[in-house]
């Protein structure tokens, strides 16, 4: 266990070290920003794998779990470890949150208050303890009852949890966060209705979302399933770019849309969870033979979680990739649909401007992090059909 501590100790040390101080110095093009950014990435990356090995090899916490589950109903005894790990792992990452908070906030690109934010968190960290508890409960319920095939069943109830999820955080979930209104009537509204009749979704519901109160980026996004669309526009956006710029991401968003990549999305999540969940029944059955402890009993829940997020780090780089896919793919729609192209061109450069994110990070980075093209290979895009066309 020390030495996975010190492992990581060391790959902190090495972090921060890197980014801020050499990396700038070979990359001319990124920020302060852009650098430190990095540094607060990669080093929540191995995060969870780490704590979550650290839980599975302390005796005080294994003690607690089989105590708790002695004294109290399976349910109860559930919430309360869980409502542990979740507050363990909040009180663990928040250094980290709180860097990039502070990064932010210094370079401008955040105007949230404090108090806003750490409400934020509090509220994010307890849907994510509803979640996991749940899902532990429920699975724990399987694995009694079918000590072979648990993992097929839980599989099958990804499917609707899967649905359920992406249907309802846009309408139930991010109005808590945000505020949404409907998109004022006017020139804009009337280019963008056109947009969403010649796609095919006429009937698309058309919202703003005030994000002035907590940031200066740009950004738009389009969501909903089973013939419901919902186009939402940062004030931002509306505000600060010009409204060919603003058409040309309202296009991008809506060739996620038009080109299923929700359902393309949800799909390779169900895929990737069926691998996910037989490795870790194979795996985890290794381990919880050696400690003689069930399937089914708390004891072994950190042992789960810790296999799911190492194959989930392990996997991330081929869900990134095909994430950056998908974008090419919606700004190759865009670049046919939008009014104009070239607003592409300025719309990027703007988003650049404005977001000091890294321009054209190094291929590994690309790798490890960007669920987008970088907005240097973005704008070559937009050039190449321009020169080809």
């Amino acid at each position: 266990m020390k030495k996975v501590l010190f492992a990581y100790a060391v790959y902190l040390l090495a972090i921060w070290m890197f980014f801020p101080f050499v990396y700038p110095n070979l990359n001319q093009d990124v920020s302060t920003y852009a650098s430190i950014g990095h540094a607060v990435y990669f080093s929540r990356l191995p995060l969870l794998p780490v704590f979550l090995f650290a839980v599975w090899k302390n005796g005080k916490l294994q003690e607690i779990a089989a105590s708790t589950e002695q004294r109290l109903p399976r349910l109860f005894a559930t919430a309360v470890f869980m409502l542990l790990l979740v507050g363990l792992y909040g009180l663990v990452q928040l250094p980290f949150r709180l860097a990039g908070f502070w990064n932010a906030r210094q370079a401008q690109i955040s105007v949230q208050p404090i108090g806003d934010w750490a409400g934020e968190y509090l509220l994010s960290l307890f849907f994510f303890y509803l979640a996991v508890t749940v899902v532990v409960f429920v699975s724990q319920l399987l694995m009694k009852r079918f000590h072979k095939n648990w993992w097929i069943v839980l599989w099958i109830l990804l499917v609707p949890s899967a649905i359920f999820v992406v249907y309802v955080q846009p309408l139930w979930i991010d109005p808590l966060y945000e505020d949404f209104h409907d998109l004022p009537a006017g020139a804009l509204r009337t280019d963008i209705e056109q947009l969403t009749d010649a796609a095919g979704i006429p009937d698309a519901t058309l919202l703003e979302v005030d994000k002035s109160a907590k940031t200066i980026t740009y950004n738009a996004y389009v969501n909903g399933l089973f013939g419901s669309a919902r186009v939402v526009l940062y004030d931002t956006t509306i505000d600060g770019l010009a409204e060919d710029e603003v058409l040309f991401i309202v296009a991008h968003e809506i060739g996620h849309y038009v080109l299923h990549h929700m359902y393309w999305g949800t799909a390779g999540f169900l895929v990737l969870g069926f691998f996910l969940l037989w490795v870790t029944k194979r795996v985890s059955d290794k381990f919880l033979a050696k400690k003689q402890i069930n399937a089914y009993q708390l004891r072994a829940v950190p042992l789960f979680l810790l296999i799911l997020s190492f194959l989930q780090f392990a996997s991330s780089p081929v869900s990134l990739y095909v994430s950056r896919e998908m974008e090419r793919q919606a700004d190759a729609y865009a670049l046919e649909y939008a009014p104009d192209t070239e607003a592409g061109i300025r719309m990027f450069e703007n988003m650049q401007e404005i977001s000091k994110s890294d321009p054209d990070p190094w291929p590994v980075f690309e790798w490890l992090r960007s669920t987008h093209p970088s907005i240097q290979d973005r704008i070559e895009a937009v050039e190449d059909y321009e020169e080809n066309r």
